[in-house]
């Protein structure tokens, strides 16, 4: 029980920072089952045998989503995903927020594809330090940066060479049931952003 209270309060002030509206960024039926996802062909941190799944829908371009991913994330990684609990998986839903929300998105699977995974969590966490200042240029030298695949960002950036698969994520996350961005599911649950070590725990 001291373990699970003081991961709960670890995540908690790790957290508060993010801890604004659940659909801070919004928009203007269907079994839920995060592991249904986890085919290989998403960024994914974590052991796929973890007794937990928990699924995050963002777009590159909301705020809350940038508070949640460098606030709140590297703490979930922390108290769950390193010790082998959790195993947590990123989708795309832009809004959109802006006119970046689809280049960036694509930006980040060009990361994924041409580089590996751990390039993509390393893409992102610098990509969201970097929102204020999103361009193609910005997008080209942070893939080169973290992963030498800058040409190829920005060229699927440019072009949307991933749409398709991103419009997919958005379906689903429709049919989910987001309708604004950070959205967290923890197994068939979608949970508030204060909420997230409390439904782990309950799986575990």
């Amino acid at each position: 029980m001291k373990r699970t209270s003081s991961r709960r309060s670890f995540l908690a002030a790790g957290g508060a920072a993010a801890l604004t509206a659940l659909a801070g960024c919004s928009a203007s039926g269907s079994e839920i089952d995060p592991s249904e996802i986890d085919d290989g062909s998403r960024p994914a941190i974590g052991a796929s045998d973890a007794p937990v799944t928990m699924a995050v829908f963002e777009d590159f371009s909301c705020p809350h989503c940038q508070r949640f991913t460098l606030n709140t994330t590297p703490v979930i990684v922390q108290q769950y995903v390193e010790p082998g609990d959790v195993r947590y998986l990123h989708a795309d839903f832009p809004i959109p927020v802006d006119d970046w929300s689809y280049p960036a998105a694509n930006a980040g699977h060009a990361v994924f594809e041409e580089a590996d995974n751990d390039a993509f969590w390393a893409f992102t966490m610098a990509l969201f330090e970097d929102q204020r200042s999103y361009s193609l240029d910005v997008f080209e030298d942070i893939a080169e940066e973290v992963a030498g695949v800058g040409a190829a960002a920005r060229s699927a950036a440019e072009e949307g060479a991933y749409r398709d698969r991103i419009d997919a994520d958005r379906q689903r996350g429709d049919t989910w049931g987001v309708s604004g961005t950070p959205t967290v599911f923890v197994e068939d649950e979608q949970v508030e952003l204060d909420g997230i070590a409390e439904a782990i725990e309950s799986r575990l």
